[in-house]
């Protein structure tokens, strides 16, 4: 059986949701960024992005 999900997990989810719809990016994104504690904007998901693929490699 699952749990159901805390009230703070709905808000961030359905935040997560409008602000992917809105700046045009991916649920997924929106929400790390907004867990995170960063503003999800195109330009932050983009840095996201760039981190999450470079992670692990050495520079």
């Amino acid at each position: 059986m699952n749990k159901p999900l805390s009230e703070a997990e709905m808000i961030i989810n359905i935040a997560a949701r409008a602000a992917a719809k809105r700046r045009g990016m991916s649920v997924a994104v929106a929400k790390n960024l907004l867990l995170l504690g960063t503003e999800p904007t195109r330009e932050n998901a983009i840095l996201f992005s760039r981190q999450q693929t470079h992670h692990g490699e050495v520079a």
